[in-house]
């Protein structure tokens, strides 16, 4: 969706400092376009290039999605400030035989100061994500990522992870809150469940040992994450918010919550917001919050999808659960 389709001129200047396309008919006017890197593209092909660059701000993290109709030669380097995480994948599916085989995606990160020379074929499409170095260095801390300061490393994102789907779905599921990202809320919850997205696909891909712990430990892993969950009612934790509190791993965190609830920590945690939604409309007269209203407080701004997760989870959808005040 392009920014112009917002409902006002207002609106729509508002939308566009979140949001942008372009369409670019110069591969070194498309290089550098994308924010938080200083880069040179070379078209290598024959032809008339053309290609397009989709970039979103959430607050300081900046996802961007590229596509050239041409081989381009990239050769770039990122901001001192800052890091990159990017990969590139073909702009068509997958086919079988590239997720039996396990092969893996071409990605790497890099440090402000690191420079590269990549070629990108014509037709591939190259997603990424650039944010402060050190945001990216308090979050990956109590995580175990193998990361030094001013590395440069390729990462082996496999094309059959799901932690790699999942944050390639994530990519494509911000095109889809265009027009709510004039909103501060919506951008924080985005910007949660991208930087999780990120964190898990990197762990998945780091596959570092962890040492056994044992139930009472897990236990209290899992009592804890509870405890930050509703302890914050306007703001529920992500994942990853949960990791760097607790200062565990993912996996840690995985297994935990495996062996004490038998589910995952996000199944988890869409369960209490799911559940805390319900509280509220059975707590609070529907003439002082909305259906909308105390679905956004609990972090779900699309009703359809709200609606949808709520009646399978309580066998009623949001607007036939009994209002508080209402008669039986």
């Amino acid at each position: 969706m392009d920014a112009s389709t917002a409902a006002s001129p207002k609106r729509d200047a508002e939308m566009k400092t979140y949001y942008s396309v372009q369409c670019f008919s110069d591969a070194n006017e498309h290089g550098r376009s994308v924010v938080n890197l200083t880069q040179d593209y070379f078209q290598i092909d024959k032809g008339r290039f053309q290609s397009t660059l989709q970039q979103i701000d959430l607050d300081g993290i900046h996802a961007f999605h590229e596509r050239t109709n041409c081989d381009i030669v990239q050769c770039g380097g990122v901001l001192p400030s800052a890091v990159v995480l990017a990969w590139t994948v073909p702009a068509h599916s997958l086919d079988a035989s590239d997720r039996n085989n396990g092969s893996h995606v071409h990605s790497g990160f890099k440090r402000g100061g690191g420079d590269w020379m990549y070629r990108v074929a014509g037709g591939m499409e190259v997603s990424g994500i650039t944010m402060s170095a050190a945001e990216f260095d308090r979050l990956v801390e109590p995580l175990g990522f193998a990361t030094k300061r001013n590395a440069s490393r390729h990462i082996k994102f496999m094309h059959d992870s799901h932690a790699f789907s999942v944050l390639r779905l994530g990519i494509d599921e911000l095109k889809n809150h265009v027009e709510h990202l004039d909103r501060e809320q919506v951008r924080a919850m985005l910007r949660k469940q991208l930087l999780d997205a990120i964190f898990c696909a990197l762990q998945e891909a780091e596959v570092a040992g962890r040492p056994n712990l044992t139930r009472q430990t897990y236990n209290d892993i899992v009592k804890r994450s509870q405890d930050l969950v509703l302890g914050n009612p306007e703001d529920p934790p992500s994942v990853l918010d949960l990791c760097t509190e607790l200062r565990v791993c993912r996996r840690t965190l995985q297994t935990s919550f495996t062996h004490i609830m038998g589910m995952s920590p996000s199944s988890y945690l869409r369960k209490i917001r799911l559940g805390s939604v319900r509280r509220l409309l059975r707590s609070i007269p529907a003439s002082q919050m909305t259906i909308s209203e105390a679905a956004a407080r609990w972090g779900f701004f699309h009703l359809g999808s709200f609606s949808n997760d709520y009646r399978q989870f309580f066998g009623e959808l949001p607007s036939q659960t009994l209002r508080f005040g209402a008669g039986h």
